[in-house]
């Protein structure tokens, strides 16, 4: 059937025009303060039970993030700040819960954490470490909260402390069981690691939310979502040498807009020579010294550049010649090698550096440790090894040293005990295991020794074998060789027993 005219054109003018509209809505996707629920729990200090340290009161910025999403638009009346005393683990549930029912269908919601935290647990202020099921934020209880109550289609998480990179797992969960929603993170600090003090992550999410132009890198008017996370990644970096990060779901968009930098401030200007305004770098200071620092401003003259030393306040800028500007060089250390690494207690431990960011951050797995501890660190806490972490090399060590392979059965090290596990990748220098219980693992080289096969086996050789075959494994001495079993005499006095071939690894007397 054929239409008129005038209908066809009708029908492709308003086809046109939908596909206009999509288009342009697609090109302005932005953040709606108006729409935007906020949930701010911030903590600076805890009862005695809970044995954790607090932060400096007079330098807190919390207060100064919730009033800047006040001016940035966000209703009064859709901000809950949770402090201190406020931020039971009861209290944040519940508001959690209650803000997300009341945000409804089309909302933003923002959670802001700030205070101590570890791998996937972050401390209220009830915090008890006799109870900690009860008493502190789970990751994982963010996700279960609002999944029932909040209908909204934009989540935004916001961790400021130890280890705050966990709340990945949210938009892990969001991404994989709610995909309609579009879930993002800023974090202080991977999921891995401490994280400073100082208030620089609040500071900048400050800045991001006040539209501060240096934040706007390529100069269009608009601060979207990956120039904030590259902001934060760059201070986070090099005023506190720590690795911050950001994990966003595959659907949320990198252009989003968060905001029109402020009204009435310029972009940052272009400016003549080598070095351009932002510009992170080492500067000399009047005295000689060199500090990582930003160039904040330009003129005409000898010294043209003003830099912002990072770590000192603000009334310690200079102004500087292109004579006392240099890159920042870093000592670098190699993927797979093995160095003596400085742990939170200030002694040394041996690892082994498995994958590094920039030449900047390095990830460590330390020897005779399941993984649970690895964590990133930077060449200021690495050194060769030596002497003194002799201590921490293996128990027990191959009777032959030779490269083991994928696949292959070993005797594999948990902490202080052994057990037999299947290799199943090589990563960076380090094995991933499958123990024989079903739990894995990632060790080092010297962390594994091979399962002997039937030739390699001779009567009075000292092995790690399965205790009464299973997957736990002790030393001891081969008294005789069967066909697929030996007789092991085992070095706690315990009677001599068998143990199949399948279960003995060769290690030195």
């Amino acid at each position: 059937m054929r239409f008129p005219d005038r209908r066809l054109k009708e029908i492709l003018i308003s086809f046109v025009g939908a596909i206009a509209a999509l288009a342009q809505a697609e090109a302005e996707e932005k953040w709606n303060p108006a729409q935007t629920y906020v949930l701010a729990a911030s903590i600076i200090e805890w009862p005695a039970k809970a044995g954790l340290a607090p932060f400096d009161q007079e330098q807190r910025l919390d207060q100064a993030l919730v009033d800047q999403f006040k001016r940035s638009g966000v209703p009064a009346n859709h901000i809950i700040f949770l402090k201190d005393s406020a931020a039971t683990h009861a209290a944040i549930i519940s508001t959690l819960a209650s803000l997300g029912e009341r945000a409804g269908e089309g909302s933003t919601f923002i959670f802001y954490f700030q205070g101590h935290g570890s791998r996937k647990l972050f401390c209220c202020y009830d915090t008890d470490p006799k109870n900690p099921d009860q008493t502190e934020l789970h990751s994982d209880e963010v996700f279960a909260t609002l999944s029932k109550t909040w209908k909204g289609n934009r989540l935004l998480l916001l961790g400021d402390c130890c280890s705050a990179g966990s709340f990945a797992s949210v938009v892990r969960h969001y991404e994989k069981e709610k995909p309609n929603v579009r879930a993002g993170c800023f974090a202080s600090a991977t999921a891995s690691n401490v994280s400073t003090g100082r208030w620089t992550f609040a500071s900048s999410l400050i800045q991001i939310f006040a539209g501060d132009p240096r934040v706007d890198r390529n100069g269009d008017g608009k601060i979207t979502l990956i120039e904030a996370g590259q902001f934060i990644y760059k201070r986070m970096k090099y005023e506190e040498n720590q690795l911050a990060g950001f994990t966003f779901d595959r659907l949320f968009r990198k252009d989003f807009v968060i905001r029109a930098t402020a009204a009435g401030s310029k972009a940052v200007p272009r400016i003549p020579g080598p070095h351009q305004i932002g510009d992170i770098l080492e500067a000399k200071d009047s005295e000689g010294k060199w500090y990582v620092s930003e160039i904040i401003h330009w003129r005409n003259g000898s010294s043209p550049y003003r830099v912002h030393f990072y770590g000192w306040d603000s009334k310690w800028d200079e102004w500087v010649g292109s004579n006392r500007l240099r890159p920042i060089v870093r000592p670098k250390l190699n993927v797979a090698q093995q160095y003596e690494i400085q742990w939170e207690d200030k002694n040394w431990y041996l690892g082994t550096i498995t994958k590094s960011v920039e030449d900047w951050f390095y990830f460590v797995h330390y020897e005779s440790e399941g993984g649970a501890d690895d964590e990133w660190v930077t060449a200021d806490r690495a050194r060769r090894p030596g002497a003194a972490t002799e201590k921490e090399k293996p128990q027990f060590v191959a009777a032959t040293s030779r490269p083991v392979s994928i696949g292959e059965m070993v005797a594999a090290q948990w902490f202080h005990d052994w057990y037999r596990a299947r290799i199943t990748a090589n990563i960076n220098g380090t094995y991933a295991v499958l123990y024989d219980d079903a739990s894995k693992g990632r060790l080092a080289p010297d962390d594994l020794i091979a399962i002997a096969s039937r030739s390699e086996i001779h009567v009075g050789d000292r092995v790690l074998a399965c205790w009464e075959n299973k997957p736990r494994m002790f030393p001891g001495k081969v008294e005789s060789i069967n066909d697929k079993t030996v007789t092991v005499r085992w070095e706690d006095g315990s009677a001599p027993s068998e143990v199949a071939l399948t279960g003995v690894a060769r290690i030195k007397p």
